[in-house]
């Protein structure tokens, strides 16, 4: 019989930060990338965590304050470099990331991970929300 919980409970973008959902009384799982990913971009510098984990495990970006306030075209590149920043890991070898404003107070920023797969986030107003395309990178 296969255990029904593998891996790491799927974490869920939500007004006020992220949670869990359940299925029959059992979290619902997630693949190895979103999770990894979200924390990797939203966990800000300076965690307090970190304070139990070694230094090279511990994480924290400037991604969020980065795309904090006016969207400029050098703001697009500077939110593209911190993407790519928060996400170097050993997990994540390659990666890409593309930043667009198509209105206002829309932002979208596409990460691709070598192998892994496709992340999209959008901002609308203060709200974030994301996707994940599975199978999408080519591995070459």
């Amino acid at each position: 019989m296969t255990n029904r919980i593998e891996g790491d409970p799927k974490l869920y973008f939500t007004d006020n930060g992220a949670e869990l959902r359940y299925e029959g009384g059992q979290p619902v799982m997630e693949q190895g990338l979103e999770n990894q990913a979200l924390i990797s971009l939203f966990t800000r510098q300076g965690w307090c965590g970190n304070a139990f984990l070694p230094p090279e495990n511990r994480v924290g970006s400037d991604y969020e304050a980065t795309c904090a306030g006016s969207i400029t075209r050098s703001k697009l590149a500077d939110i593209e470099d911190a993407a790519v920043r928060a996400m170097q890991s050993k997990a994540f070898q390659q990666v890409d990331a593309t930043a667009h404003n198509p209105k206002a107070d829309h932002l979208r920023v596409e990460i691709t991970a070598k192998g892994g797969g496709v992340l999209s986030l959008s901002r609308e107003g203060g709200l974030w929300r994301n996707q994940i395309e599975r199978g999408t990178v080519n591995s070459a």
